[in-house]
């Protein structure tokens, strides 16, 4: 029994992690209401939060190195600990990106790359596979009650519970972590790369801030000027987003030469570029990403189309996402047991075509006249997703040797978190600018309106655009002072290009569920057992 209990640490630890993102989804239109914000404040906090995870999952692997990998680890549950608290007392927008987004942030970002690390250690052959298969269905109960949780609690109590049970489990994790077993160090201390750790944090940060200022400022032609202090930045009518995504890649570019350069030398570096060497490593990082993209970006978007579209409270939306928590969890697991008989690759790419047919039924699926029902076609994606997921993990870390897993594991934990930034990020802007584009669309074909008019008001709607429900529509239509016939139009006519937005969204994850299938014909081409 003493020997799984740091399995039972560890997925401890895993789930508030991960159940933690999912509780935020159904809880959206609650965070909205409660903090006074918006649905893009919310979806800003949510990219953060993984953003930051990017930005330091790398320095979690490496601090590991300098400190020990349980003493980071403890670390990293002490400071989200203190994060959740601070989120659950949130009283603004700013007060939950500080405590829920930052310090929750890093701590499980020193948390993730050395779970891993610890299973991998204390756990051999079928022990060790077991120890995975655990840890990916843990991963994948958390995916699945989180809505479930989190919509009981918001719905019943208040979305602050969530965080507060968080942080009753982190007081547990704290005493159970005595049986982590404390490395003995052998030699002098490692020392720690501070230079390719700021790079690497204003890097990925860079990047993904662009694609979030995209969404006000537009991608290439500047929707609006960007203000620093009384200095406006519109060079040549341009967008600041592709400069600063510019200059994110760039500092990327100087952080794989700088830790190329240190690696040649001998020097300690935050991670080695010559890992990518090894067969198949590349691939499966890319698979990650793209996989974790399209999960958050669905995770993202559905609960919004339950809530806004069909009025649905946080708890029903959580009962609505059972057929997809279910075939995700149900598929993690079994996948899991098909390792012995087919190849990893031959795995993922099965849950990759499920997912596809998933996301199509789906996109197919949504229409004004869609029932609630018919959303449970999430349940062939969720399927599809929990294979993958049952498999790419364990590809990853064993295509290398065991003095490189912590390395590696934290290359792939910061890929996994830019792909959950990012397809947050990047479905939030489709949605919202697909809703912009259909609404000023309908403003130039009205006819009883005059060409002024007209301008005036897709002029208006370029920066003022907003997800909401129908009735939240009604209600401001009503303090606006619109006639009856009026707010119908505007209703039916909204109500029309919000779902049309929900669906081009779905049709992205299409597309990058396609890519990802694409790239799985690099993978090693064998069985993980």
């Amino acid at each position: 029994m003493r020997k799984w209990m740091v399995l039972l640490t560890l997925s401890l630890s895993m789930f508030i992690i991960v159940i933690d993102t999912t509780v935020m989804n159904v809880s959206i239109s609650a965070l909205v209401v409660d903090l006074n914000t918006s649905v893009t404040g919310i979806q800003a906090a949510i990219s953060l939060y993984a953003l930051v995870m990017a930005s330091f999952i790398l320095i979690g692997g490496k601090l590991a190195d300098v400190i020990g990998k349980k003493r980071t680890f403890v670390l990293g549950l002490a400071i989200f600990g203190v994060g959740t608290a601070m989120a659950s007392i949130s009283t603004s927008l700013m007060m939950l990106i500080i405590g829920w987004s930052v310090i929750e942030g890093i701590g499980s970002a020193l948390m993730m790359p050395n779970i891993q690390t610890i299973l991998r250690e204390a756990y051999e052959d079928k022990d060790r596979a077991t120890a995975y298969g655990v840890i990916s269905a843990v991963g994948a109960v958390g995916a699945a009650m989180g809505p479930i949780v989190g919509g009981f609690l918001t719905t019943y109590y208040s979305w602050r519970w969530a965080f507060r049970l968080e942080v009753a489990i982190v007081i547990v994790v704290l005493v159970c972590c005595r049986y982590i077993s404390t490395e003995l160090r052998q030699g002098s201390r490692p020392k720690f790369d501070f230079i390719g750790a700021a790079l690497s944090i204003f890097g990925w940060s860079t990047i993904v801030m662009a694609v979030l200022l995209g969404q006000s400022y537009g991608f290439w032609v500047a929707k609006q000027p960007f203000v620093i202090g009384s200095m406006e930045l519109a060079p040549l009518g341009l967008s600041v987003v592709p400069f600063v995504f510019l200059t994110g890649v760039t500092l990327i570019f100087v952080l794989f030469s700088w830790t190329a350069g240190r690696d040649e030398q001998g020097g300690v570096a935050i991670f080695r570029p010559s890992v990518f060497r090894t067969a198949g490593l590349k691939a499966g990082i890319a698979v990650r990403f793209i996989q974790m993209a399209v999960m958050a970006a669905f995770l993202f978007t559905m609960p919004l189309l339950l809530q806004l579209s069909f009025e649905f409270t946080a708890m029903e939306t959580g009962l609505a996402l059972i057929p997809f928590s279910l075939a995700l969890l149900v598929s993690a697991l079994g996948g899991a047991r098909l390792s012995a008989q087919f190849s990893a690759r031959l795995i993922i790419q099965t849950g990759f075509l499920l997912a596809i047919a998933g996301l199509i039924l789906i996109a197919i699926t949504v229409s004004p006249d869609a029932e609630p029902s018919d959303m449970a076609t999430g349940v062939v994606f969720g399927a599809g997703v929990g294979l993958i997921a049952s498999q790419i993990l364990n590809l990853v870390l064993s295509s290398v040797a065991p003095d490189q897993t912590a390395e590696v594991s934290g290359l792939n934990g910061t890929f996994e978190q830019l792909g959950n930034s990012i397809g947050v990020a990047l479905v939030g802007t489709i949605m919202l600018g697909t809703l912009t584009t259909g609404l000023q669309d309908r403003v130039m074909a009205y006819p009883d309106l005059e060409a002024e008019a007209k301008v005036e008001i897709t002029q208006a709607l370029q920066n003022s655009v907003e997800l909401v429900s129908s009735s939240q529509l009604a209600e401001a239509m009503q303090d606006a002072g619109a006639s009856v016939d009026q707010s119908a139009v505007i209703l039916k006519a909204y109500g029309e290009e919000r779902t049309q937005s929900f669906k081009i969204g779905v049709w992205f994850l299409v597309f990058l569920s396609l890519l990802g299938l694409i790239v799985t014909r690099s993978l090693p081409n064998r069985k993980l057992v």
